[in-house]
Formats: C-alpha cells, sequence, structure tokens
C-alpha cells in the first residue's frame, strides 16, 4: 500500500531533473566566473608588463625589456584565449550585460598586438629609444645608431600607429568600471607609446642629415615673443645661428633683432600671400612681419632670404621657439643664473621675458634685448653639458612641439617631404579635409597678447549631402589687469590702428580659416552681424577682422559656413600663445560615409 505522503514517481523525476538544471547552472555559472577572472586578470597582468617592457627599453635595459614583452605575450594569450571560450561568447551576446564582456575581449587582442607586433621588437632596437645611449655628456647625438634603427623604428611606428588608431575607435564605456578604467589606462599608455616611436622614427629618418652626418649644416633660430603675436606664434625678439656637425650642435652666433636693421629685396610667395601680407605689410621684406602668416615654411623662407642678404649665409634651415617651450626644458635642467645672481627658472621665465621685462626695461629697449641675450646664452651653455634625465629633457622637447611652441623647416628638400604634415612642421594643410584655424595677428604695436586667451569651438552637421552647415566660435578673452601700461606695452595708435577703450585694451586682427571650398553664410561679433574681410592661403578662404577688447572682456567672433562634405577627420590647430586656449570640436569623420 502507498503512503499518502508519498512523491509519485513523475514528481521525483521532476525535482532530479531541476536539481540537474540548477547543477548544469552553477557549473556555468563558476566556469564563466573562473574565464571572466582569467580574462581580466590576464589582461591587467599584461597591461603591466607591458608598461614594464616599455619603460626597461626606454631606460637602456633591453634584456628586461625582452624579458617583460614576452611576460606581457603569454598573459595576453591567456585573456584571448579566455575570451574565446564559448561561455564567454554566449554571455557576451547579451545585450547591454555582455558589454564588459566585450571590452575586455577586445582589449586582450589590443594588448597582445601591443606586445607582440611593438614592445619585441621595439626591444632589439633599445639604444635608439634610450636618449642616454644617444646623446654623449657634450650633447653629441649618435647618428650612426639613429641611421641603423630607422628601418625598424618606421616598421614599429606603422604597427603601433595602426593599433593606437584602432583603439581610438574602439569603445570602452561599459557599466563594470574596473574594466572602463583598465581600457582607458590603455588608450593613454598605447597613445603615448604611439607619439614616442613616430617621434624617434621621425628623428632616426631626419636627424642624420640635419645634424651634419656627412658635413656641417647651419640654422637660422628665431626666438619668438607671444607677447606680441603673429601668425607661427610671435614676433621675433632675437635670432641665433648654430652649427650641427656630426652630430654636435654650437652656438655659432647670438644677436637682437635689431641687427637686422635692412630693407631686404622681396621674394615670391605667391599671389595669395602677396595680397594677404605683401601689399599691406612687406612681409617678405622686414623680420617683423616674416611670420605674419601661420604656415611656418612661409617664415623660413623670408627668414633665410633676409639673413643671406644680410650676411652672406645661406642656412640650411631655420627654427623657431619661445619662452613657453623653454620653460619645459628649464624645468628638466634646472635653472641658470644670470651675471647678477638673477635666477630664470621653468617657473618663471615665461613671465620674466614676456611681462615683467618690459616694464622693468620700459625705458632702455636695448637693455632689455641684452637681457633676453643673455638668458639664451645661459640656456645653450646648460644644454651643451650633461644632463641628468635626457628622457625628461627629450620630453620636454617633445612637449614643446606638440602644443606648436617649437617649429623646424629644412631646405633639404628630401627631409621637409619628410617633416612635412608633422606637427614640428607647423604647416597650413593643403587638402580639403575639415579644417578650422583661428590666428590673432597683434593690431597695435603692443605686448598685450601676453594677456590674451583664444578659444575655439568648431561643429558640423552630419555627412548627407554635397555640403554642410558649419560654424566656427572664436572667442577672444582679455586678461590684462586694468592698470596704466607704458606706450611699448600698451601699443602705439596711428590713423590705421585707432581705438578707444580704458588701460589695457588690447586691438587685434582675427583670422579664421576654413574648410577648403566653404563659403560663408553669415558672419557675427558678439551676436552682431559684420562684414569679414577675405583672402585666401593654401586653398584655404580666410576671413578676418579687427578686434578691440578690453581689460576683462571676452568677444565673441562667429562664421556661419557652408562646406563641402569632405571625408577626413577635422583639423583645429591652436596657435601657440602664453595662455592655454581649448579647442571644441564636434565634426563628424565623413571618410566612411
Amino acid at each position: 500500500m502507498t503512503s499518502k505522503h508519498a512523491v509519485p514517481r513523475s514528481g521525483r523525476r521532476a525535482r532530479w531533473w531541476i536539481v540537474g538544471v540548477l547543477a548544469v547552472l552553477v557549473a556555468l555559472l563558476l566556469w564563466f566566473a573562473w574565464t571572466l577572472y582569467s580574462a581580466y586578470d590576464g589582461l591587467s597582468a599584461a597591461r603591466d608588463e607591458a608598461q614594464r617592457a616599455k619603460s626597461a627599453i626606454l631606460e637602456g635595459n633591453p634584456d628586461e625589456g625582452r624579458v617583460a614583452a614576452n611576460a606581457a605575450v603569454e598573459s595576453s594569450s591567456d585573456a584571448v584565449d579566455a575570451t574565446n571560450s564559448p561561455i564567454w561568447r554566449a554571455v557576451a551576446a547579451v545585450p547591454g550585460l555582455g558589454s564588459p564582456l566585450a571590452v575586455v575581449g577586445s582589449l586582450a587582442d589590443t594588448v597582445q598586438e601591443l606586445t607582440s607586433d611593438v614592445l619585441r621588437p621595439a626591444s632589439e632596437v633599445g639604444s635608439a629609444l634610450n636618449p642616454k645611449e644617444l646623446r654623449a655628456d657634450d650633447g653629441t647625438i649618435d647618428l650612426a645608431a639613429l641611421r641603423t634603427a630607422a628601418p625598424k623604428l618606421e616598421s614599429i611606428a606603422a604597427a603601433t600607429s595602426a593599433l593606437n588608431a584602432d583603439l581610438e575607435q574602439t569603445s570602452t564605456d561599459t557599466w563594470v568600471p574596473q574594466v572602463a578604467d583598465a581600457g582607458a589606462q590603455l588608450k593613454d599608455q598605447v597613445g603615448d607609446l604611439s607619439s614616442l616611436v613616430t617621434n624617434t622614427s621621425l628623428a632616426a629618418k631626419v636627424l642624420p642629415t640635419m645634424l651634419g652626418e656627412d658635413g656641417p649644416k647651419s640654422y637660422f633660430l628665431a626666438f619668438q615673443t607671444n607677447a606680441e603675436s603673429r601668425g607661427t606664434g610671435g614676433l621675433m625678439g632675437g635670432f641665433a645661428v648654430v652649427k650641427a656637425d656630426r652630430g654636435k650642435i654650437s652656438l655659432d652666433e647670438l644677436a637682437q633683432n635689431a641687427a637686422l636693421d635692412g630693407r631686404y629685396r622681396p621674394i615670391d610667395l605667391g599671389p595669395d600671400f602677396q595680397r594677404a601680407y605683401g601689399n599691406q605689410y612687406d612681409a617678405t621684406t622686414n623680420w617683423q612681419n616674416a611670420n605674419l602668416s601661420p604656415h611656418f615654411p612661409y617664415a623660413a623662407l623670408i627668414l633665410r632670404s633676409i639673413w643671406w642678404q644680410d650676411s652672406g649665409q645661406v642656412v640650411d634651415g631655420v627654427v623657431a621657439t619661445d619662452p613657453v617651450a623653454l620653460s619645459y626644458i628649464l624645468s628638466v635642467v634646472g635653472p641658470v643664473t644670470l651675471a647678477d645672481g638673477e635666477q630664470i627658472t621653468g617657473d618663471n621665465v615665461v613671465n620674466k621675458t614676456q611681462s615683467e621685462a618690459y616694464f622693468r626695461f620700459q625705458d632702455d629697449n636695448a637693455a632689455r634685448k641684452e637681457y633676453l641675450q643673455q638668458i639664451a646664452a645661459r640656456v645653450f651653455a646648460k644644454l651643451d653639458g650633461s644632463v641628468s634625465n635626457p628622457q625628461a629633457l627629450l620630453d620636454a622637447i617633445g612637449r614643446g612641439v606638440g602644443e606648436g611652441h617649437t617649429a623646424v623647416w629644412s631646405g633639404d628638400e628630401q627631409v621637409q617631404n619628410l617633416l612635412s604634415g608633422t606637427k614640428i612642421a607647423h604647416e597650413v594643410p593643403d587638402d580639403p579635409a575639415p579644417y578650422a584655424s583661428v590666428v590673432v595677428n597683434n593690431g597695435a604695436g603692443g605686448k598685450l597678447d601676453y594677456y590674451l586667451k583664444r578659444d575655439v569651438t568648431y561643429t558640423a552637421e552630419g555627412c548627407a549631402g554635397d555640403r554642410r552647415r558649419t560654424r566656427v566660435t572664436a572667442t577672444v578673452t582679455n586678461t590684462a589687469p586694468a592698470q596704466d601700461y607704458p606706450v611699448y606695452i600698451a601699443g602705439r595708435q596711428n590713423e590705421t590702428t585707432a581705438y578707444e577703450g580704458p588701460p589695457g585694451t588690447n586691438r587685434s586682427v582675427v583670422t579664421i580659416y576654413t574648410t577648403t571650398g566653404s563659403a560663408l553664410a553669415r558672419a557675427t561679433i558678439d551676436g552682431r552681424p559684420v562684414v569679414m574681410l577675405t583672402g585666401a592661403e593654401r586653398n584655404h578662404p580666410a576671413f578676418y577682422t579687427p578686434l578691440v577688447v578690453e581689460p576683462g572682456q571676452t568677444r565673441e567672433v562667429v562664421l556661419e559656413l557652408l562646406e563641402p562634405t569632405a571625408p577626413g577627420a577635422a583639423r583645429v590647430p591652436m596657435q601657440p600663445q602664453t595662455l592655454d586656449g581649448a579647442a571644441t570640436v564636434d565634426v563628424p569623420d565623413c571618410s566612411t560615409n
């Protein structure tokens, strides 16, 4: 007889079926948890080992770099294996829930490529990536090492750039913060490495020739002061002629800008340049206006011509830099001490050379220029000796280049072709991709641009159709204190530059360069319609207007444009200035649309 409390056989089978299902689910959950742990642990370990490999290579320890790179390859392989498991792929396919898994899988693949395609090969050319080995105590650069490593560096740079481009397009947004943080750190790491390897590859291609591998080279070095703005940064406050011979750089001449006191014969830079800068400003015949254009090769050609006419020497290239770039260098190599005991440091050199000196020597311009020349000479002497941290010095120089505070042009066509398109060339590009550039030229001969801040916003509609509406906004802020200024700082008014305003009022000429083929629909200043003057440079339409900004005031110039829907990422270069400006870009890339 069956008990009334007995479970029917069908019920027992159902219970065991449920238990079985639960057991399978628990097993799958444990499998997935272990897979997730293995993937994330492998990714984290690979990222850390990759960073260790990079540091070891840069510090001149290629053996340690190879060990770390191999460890990174092993760890990234573990992570990739985990992300290729069936349970991983199944969960990753679930919308929302699987987003962190997709991110981890993508990052694991990236780290594996980074270690195998970049760090392992980089360990083989470690000496070329290590500034301590490349630069001797007397400043001489090992050109042979660069020349030997150049082909390998080019291959590594291409792999790193491709990896960086892919990673930039990879979304690391996910609801798991640890995964999102790992993605952000990896992006920064690869971005830094890409910049380093790309710059080193470029250096390996151009420096042997530029630094006199086959014989002495000479360069005209212009010191720009951003207190009086020009297209490439600022007015040339002084200059030097430097010589490079078999990797050793030496100072041949250091002079004040007043040494170039002649009226020089013009050179032909084309009809657009003549209309914009030649007829009114005589830009090719005098050093004061040689760099009104933001296209540095123009300034270089003019300065080389002027120096040749003045001295009879044809230099092999032209370099420009400014006190902001100098501040980065002094922050690494330490202060310089002037004859009277005054110390010039990375923290004070910008203020002392671009502001304080104009007040201190307001009645003795020659003494001010002598003061600036003394600073330049002391810095040259400092760099000529041993540098305790060459890597930091290289980073400081790279920062100045990246921000546009240092520019280089070479008279060697092959070298210039390699420089062209890089940040150090400081060019206005000659192509149809989206472009917006705001350039300020001082409009009163004063030094108040030290206090001027410029921000740029560039927005555009989507990629449908042949043309689209875009908007470029230039925001100009005058941070000058409301106080009296010597005439030399305040600016010299005449019939063409007269303006009103309290002491510290700034007058500039603001030019906005736009995409090739763009047409201006409407222009406003502070919301009121205005007629802009027009020009062109390297196939880019240019719209310009005088702008007067009082102390504490912000003024806004807006261009509403109709532009071709051109492929390519938008470029918004920032003019080198004392106060950092911000570029805000919301322009879709129509390359794949």
